[in-house]
């Protein structure tokens, strides 16, 4: 039967796929005799773990590479590193979530449908000119003033916890456009029609409804209390549909024309609104196009709080991936850390799950409902220390490897109770605990 971890050594055998002149930004380089290669280039971004770029250096380039006392500048890496495009790790880890989800057909469904959340968070950059001129922000007056930041925004997979597609951006790029830009991206990789997207308030947006609508796919949307109050007040129950016009005003805020017009035809928006209460002091407000023949309102309730997932995800891209340590000031290197890091991510939830399917662990209370799960910290850190021989050994060699890796991922088991992060929000970090439990380095 084909597994999890054979996916992962197929991968890996043909890794030179990504090793190619389409990935060089410039003509007639990698090409002479030099102390590194494009692919050993490529290695050295996956690889590294957080450490001064002089230390990166002397571990891939002396060590690794078996340099024996002799060393390469990391400046030297830095200009060559230029000439690399970002795009090498987005097609490897959009082309590893592509093969895994056509690999196993039946992967990560509830329903048929494969469950999404889309959630943007803000991440810090250098504070030095050249970011701030890359990654610029709104007010002109802060500049010198403000942290550098940049938006991230991804959809993440509730089930299987695999990040579908991911972006990094400047902060004067709104979440509504990136999320469309992802219904875009995914629409040429996956089967959309059979995705439902989850969204929290920071999305009531008609034209992403209408879009979703356009591509034939479903959203679920938790709306704030002052969005369409008016045809809300006149329901009658709890779970109706509610007519909105497309009114110029509101076409206005659309920035596709195509679509525009669209909604213009149209005439106006007809989606089903769900009150469902979460034990708040009011009731959440739901809007989706899914039917109350696929999902009654207590299955729209249950589906929203699947919705943690993409938090939990966030929290282990900045606390366990660090995406946040970025290894220069350019943008392309801060791009190539970013989506080096989400290949990394979904490489570690793959083990994570392959590792679980062989948990066989039961609470000596069999009443409690107690959820075990490998350790996600682990399995990254044994990815960074086998990273040079998953990539560069031979396939034994890479059996080996991942076969200690899910063996190690299997052993001091973390666990928790069924349901015991569902409707908690994302908290901000105590800035002023230098020493948090969960900041520790894991690689």
């Amino acid at each position: 039967m084909y597994s999890f971890d054979r996916f992962i050594i197929d991968f890996f055998r043909l890794f030179d796929c990504f090793i190619s002149n389409k990935y060089i930004t410039e003509d007639n380089r990698f090409i002479r005799d030099r102390k590194m290669t494009q692919k050993e280039y490529t290695a050295f971004i996956l690889s590294q773990r957080s450490c001064t770029s002089y230390i990166e250096t002397i571990r891939f380039f002396t060590i690794w590479l078996k340099n024996d006392f002799k060393t390469i500048s990391s400046q030297r890496i830095g200009k060559q590193r230029m000439f690399i495009d970002p795009k090498v790790f987005i097609d490897m880890y959009e082309c590893f979530i592509d093969e895994l989800y056509s690999k196993f057909s039946g992967f990560s469904k509830f329903r048929g449908y494969v469950i999404g959340a889309c959630d943007g968070s803000i991440v810090d950059l250098p504070n030095v000119t050249l970011t701030r001129e890359e990654f610029p922000v709104n007010d002109e007056n802060l500049l010198k003033e403000k942290r550098i930041r940049a938006r991230v925004s991804c959809i993440l997979d509730v089930h299987s916890k695999h990040i579908l597609t991911a972006k990094i951006v400047e902060t004067t790029i709104n979440e509504i456009d990136l999320a469309i830009e992802h219904l875009e991206n995914l629409k040429q990789r996956l089967d959309i029609t059979k995705l439902i997207t989850i969204y929290d308030r920071g999305y009531p947006s008609i034209e992403l409804m209408v879009k979703t609508i356009d591509l034939n796919s479903k959203f679920l949307i938790r709306l704030p209390k002052n969005i369409f109050r008016h045809q809300i007040q006149q329901m009658k129950t709890n779970d109706e549909i509610i007519k909105i016009n497309l009114t110029n005003i509101r076409l206005s805020h659309f920035d596709d024309e195509k679509l525009k017009e669209k909604a213009r035809k149209m005439g106006r928006l007809e989606i089903r609104i769900a009150l469902v209460d979460i034990g708040k002091d009011e009731p959440e407000i739901l809007a989706t196009n899914l039917t109350t023949e696929e999902f009654s309102t207590e299955d729209l309730k249950e589906l929203y709080k699947k919705r943690w997932a993409v938090e939990t995800g966030f929290d282990r891209l900045k606390n366990l991936i660090e995406i946040e340590d970025f290894s220069g000031i350019r943008r392309p290197i801060i791009e190539q850390d970013f989506y080096a890091h989400i290949f990394v991510y979904n490489l570690a939830i793959t083990i994570k799950n392959h590792a679980e399917n062989n948990i066989t662990r039961t609470p000596r209370n069999k009443e409690e409902k107690i959820v075990y799960q490998s350790n996600f910290a682990k399995i990254t850190g044994n990815i960074y220390l086998f990273f040079f021989d998953i990539i560069f050994g031979s396939q034994t060699k890479r059996e080996q490897i991942i076969d200690f890796i899910t063996k190690e991922a299997s052993k001091e088991l973390t666990q928790y109770k069924e349901n015991q992060y569902e409707n908690k929000e994302r908290k901000a970090p105590d800035v002023n605990n230098k020493h948090p439990g969960n900041k520790k380095k894991t690689h």
